[in-house]
């Protein structure tokens, strides 16, 4: 199933907490070389500094604070909190003890630099300085005296940020572009005058911006939702700092206006409409299976068949729902993009692929009655059970490991469409090219039988007419209707969707009223257990009032056998099932 239209995120900027346990001292580090020199690419050593910075967030953000051990003083562990002093990432450290990282990049990457954390549990602080005291000077360090100011203030806007910008690789790319062209560029020489500082807020670039100002950028175009073709802004105020959302008091870009709104309408109402055909379909399913297990005389390989099939559309149905409602609808789930939404994602499509051969199934079963005169039916439901259940195991496992290896393939919960979706959609279009050949062998043949009877055409053209209608929602032919999706936005995409919708989400119950509800010998055991129930109901009330009354022409009771199927031979079940009506 193609999720174009479903990827549609409410737009929520995520500005939330920050480096939690990092205490940021940016500037030059006691034992580096200040200078004017102007060859130095201050750009650039700005650049590796930040990178440098969200390496150091992505090696600690997850580490348990008691992971730095520590020693026990007055019952609690003693340690020094994970910092980042600009160049080196220094992680959590027991109390009392020297921790020792190699030279950054920048200097003599073969040497070793030293932090003290003392005994209690702060790092060391150089006297003169103020500053945790590190000593880069046996790494050879030169940087450009510039540098300082401007990486504090970016790394001070950046630590709003939820997650690292190199969670993703679409939002890696989008900061690595910012790095490059924004937030490492010259600051403005603006002497009097106040402005908002340089910032990445996680989706979009936004350059120093002059107080009172609002700064436009194209919506980003990696965002599931957006209209590139828009823009994104962000206020900034008076005094110099960007405008803060008062519902959390963060500072906050305005990405609404990158969404159509109306569009977002109508795709919740094709959402709402998937829901409430799965639902009602789950609901006739599990009637029709009730119905099927209860009246075991009409137990065969064809109603076997139906079971299973039944059970799959079930299945498939409310994983289904699921997903429309706890990860569609949630666009939180679909950023964090955690496991369980990934394994979500891979079971239905599972079970999707188990539906459709199921279907097969069917086709196969209906055409080789018509067309093999002795089948051995045992062999052939176990044919049907590696095809309906096994089969789908691996297929699903091929699309699984061979999409999980791309990163790319795997954000939003694998809601995006992806080079391997064909891993699915070709053994799903394989069969119901089956499929197709088989109702087409069905017909002719059935139309051949109506001719050898001498039946009118108009008789023939009905019956054939009927069958067809018949089998399509059973062998899922009715998807041929909806070959093609329009382009997102395009006028005939809004009846495409409805249609689609419709016919996919309903296909379940039209599947339980054709093969269960309107088939007569289903419909004549329902009646005939009902009637079963009257009689029994009358008779103990005449068995209380010692009067036994019948209607004239009475039902023998000894004529009913288990569960309403008609019997002979002393109540005991005939030998060979009831055969219902397959068209």
């Amino acid at each position: 199933m193609t999720y174009c239209w479903l990827r549609q995120v409410v737009i929520l900027l995520l500005c939330c907490s920050a480096f939690a346990q990092a205490k940021l001292h940016i500037g030059i580090p006691e034992g580096t070389t200040a200078n004017e020199n102007t060859d130095v690419d201050t750009s650039k050593i700005l650049v590796q500094q930040i990178r440098a910075y969200w390496r150091c967030y992505e090696t600690v953000r997850t580490r348990p604070l008691s992971d730095a051990g520590g020693d026990k003083k007055n019952g609690n562990d003693l340690f020094c909190p994970a910092t980042f002093d600009g160049w080196g990432c220094w992680d959590a450290t027991s109390a009392g003890e020297t921790l020792e990282i190699p030279c950054p990049s920048e200097g003599n990457s073969s040497r070793k630099v030293k932090k003290r954390c003392s005994e209690n549990g702060y790092w060391e602080i150089n006297a003169d300085t103020k500053e945790e005291k590190v000593d880069y000077r046996e790494c050879n360090i030169n940087v450009s005296t510039g540098d300082a100011d401007l990486l504090f203030q970016v790394i001070e806007e950046l630590v709003n940020l939820e997650r690292s910008p190199y969670s993703d690789p679409q939002t890696a790319e989008a900061f690595e572009i910012c790095l490059q062209t924004v937030l490492s560029s010259p600051k403005i020489s603006i002497s009097t005058e106040l402005y908002c500082p340089r910032t990445f807020d996680g989706w979009g670039c936004w350059n120093d911006t002059l107080a009172g100002k609002s700064a436009y950028i194209p919506c980003p175009h990696f965002i599931t939702g957006f209209l590139p073709e828009r823009s994104a802004h962000k206020e900034c105020n008076p005094d110099g700092t960007w405008y803060r959302h008062p519902d959390n008091n963060r500072t906050w870009s305005n990405y609404t206006t990158c969404v159509d709104k109306d569009d977002l309408t109508f795709r919740q109402r094709i959402v709402n409409i998937y829901i409430s055909g799965y639902s009602t379909s789950v609901i006739a399913l599990l009637v029709s299976l009730g119905i099927f297990f209860y009246f075991r005389c009409v137990q065969c390989t064809r109603i076997t068949i139906h079971k299973h099939l039944f059970m799959s559309f079930i299945i498939n149905n409310i994983m289904w729902i699921i997903w429309y409602t706890e990860v569609v609808q949630k666009p939180s789930v679909l950023i964090s993009n955690e496991l369980p939404c990934q394994i979500l994602h891979v079971l239905v499509h599972y079970f999707l692929v188990s539906n459709y051969l199921w279907m097969f199934c069917e086709g196969f079963y209906l055409h080789t009655l018509l067309i093999v005169a002795f089948v051995a039916e045992d062999k052939l439901l176990k044919w049907f059970y590696l095809i309906g259940w096994g089969i789908p195991l691996v297929i699903i496992t091929v699309y699984a490991s061979v999409r999980s290896s791309f990163p790319k393939d795997t954000e939003f919960c694998w809601i995006e469409e992806s080079d391997f979706s064909w891993v699915i959609s070709g053994p799903v279009c394989f069969s119901m090219l089956l499929n197709f050949v088989f109702l087409v062998n069905i017909v002719r043949v059935l139309v051949t039988k109506l001719r050898a009877v001498n039946s009118p055409d108009t008789h023939q053209t009905r019956k054939a007419v009927r069958a067809t209608l018949i089998l399509i929602p059973l062998l899922g032919l009715h998807y041929v209707v909806t070959p093609f999706r329009p382009v997102p936005r395009s006028p005939g995409e809004a009846i495409y969707e409805t249609v689609s919708a419709i016919v996919t989400s309903f296909q379940g119950l039209m599947v339980a009223l054709l093969f269960c509800f309107f088939n007569g010998e289903v419909i004549a055991l329902v009646r005939k257990k009902w009637h079963q129930a009257l009689l029994m109901r009358g008779r103990r009330m005449s068995y209380a009032a010692t009067t036994v009354s019948f209607n004239a022409n009475p039902v023998p009771m000894g004529h009913y056998g288990n569960n309403g199927c008609i019997t002979k031979h002393g109540g005991k079940r005939p030998h060979e099932p009831v055969q219902t009506k397959s068209l």
